[in-house]
């Protein structure tokens, strides 16, 4: 902890210091996100508007790397939402880290993500009404071109590519929504622990124990699924958001559920096993467990933590 002590006050000692930290580490391999969760300590600990320098800090190697070594022609869409990815990632991991400073509620900041998902979803949407098509046709390059990468591979598995591409496209906005969030609350959750190990020791468990969404979020995930029945594109995508996010707020109440248990740990190695064997139907189940939290109060009815 000691090293970690340093670290941190070498950051939190001034502002270029913290860019500088920030601007080098988002070069360094396996130590990119380093650099984002510095401008997520910073928020947290000094100002927003030192956060945002730190975020630019971190955010600029990316788009200077993109430009100074563009990529080939046939791989630009996705070089452009790789890169659109991290912008908005760390840019997200920013904002969620002002409402935590302001609010310290993350079930707020979950509740607020999940309409900023459906915003997304929703625009792209209505500005790309053929998005499921564009997909189609960028995971079907994206799998040709792995084809090839394996000298080829027997029709059987072309077939069960092709049967992918058809499955994933319906949802490929949805997923790539979700996982935008979801990358920016756990960068948020890691920058949260790092201020908490070393300033407030103990806080950030209670926090995530006791993450529950409100009845306005609770309707609409309803109302996605009702609608999804019908086949819409719109609502379609929309599901993962609903799933990926009320599934956090599940762990966050087995969690809390078996904090008192005696042998919770055992209990809780268990859950996760049972997570990872029969994903992604468990991460459903959670998220639908989250859902009846909503209307019965799970927590108020069989635990005091």
């Amino acid at each position: 902890m000691s090293i970690l002590r340093r670290f941190t006050d070498f950051i939190l000692r001034s502002r270029p210091q913290a860019m500088g930290v920030a601007f080098v580490c988002a070069y360094i391999p396996l130590l990119g996100s380093i650099s984002i969760l510095i401008a997520g300590l910073v928020t947290l600990r000094k100002s927003i508007l030192d956060g945002a320098l730190v975020l630019c800090a971190a955010t600029a190697p990316f788009l200077l790397n993109y430009y100074v070594s563009p990529p080939p022609a046939d791989q630009t869409g996705m070089a452009l939402i790789a890169i659109a990815t991290i912008v908005v990632s760390n840019i997200l991991v920013w904002l969620y880290a002002i409402l935590l400073r302001q609010y310290n509620n993350w079930s707020l900041i979950l509740e607020l993500s999940i309409l900023l998902g459906v915003v997304i979803i929703g625009a792209v949407h209505c500005f790309n009404p053929d998005i499921q098509n564009w997909w189609g046709t960028q995971l079907t390059a994206y799998f040709t071109k792995a084809t090839a990468m394996m000298n080829g591979l027997p029709s059987a598995d072309i077939k069960m590519q092709l049967q992918a591409v058809d499955l994933i496209k319906p949802y490929a906005t949805g997923l790539v929504t979700v996982s935008l969030l979801c990358n920016g609350l756990l960068q948020l959750a890691l920058a949260r622990w790092w201020q908490a190990a070393l300033f407030a020791p103990g806080t950030l468990r209670q926090e995530l124990y006791h993450i529950r969404f409100g009845y306005v979020v609770g309707v609409l995930f309803v109302a996605v699924l009702l609608l999804s029945l019908g086949g819409n594109a719109t609502v379609l995508d929309m599901r993962p958001v609903f799933y990926g996010l009320f599934f956090i707020a599940g762990l966050s109440l087995v969690h809390c559920l078996l904090a008192s248990a005696k042998y919770s740990w055992f209990w809780l190695v268990l859950v996760y096993i049972a997570l990872i064997v029969l994903f992604p139907k468990s991460a459903m189940v959670l998220a639908v467990f989250a859902l009846l939290d909503v209307l019965l109060d799970l927590r108020r009815r069989l635990t005091r933590v």
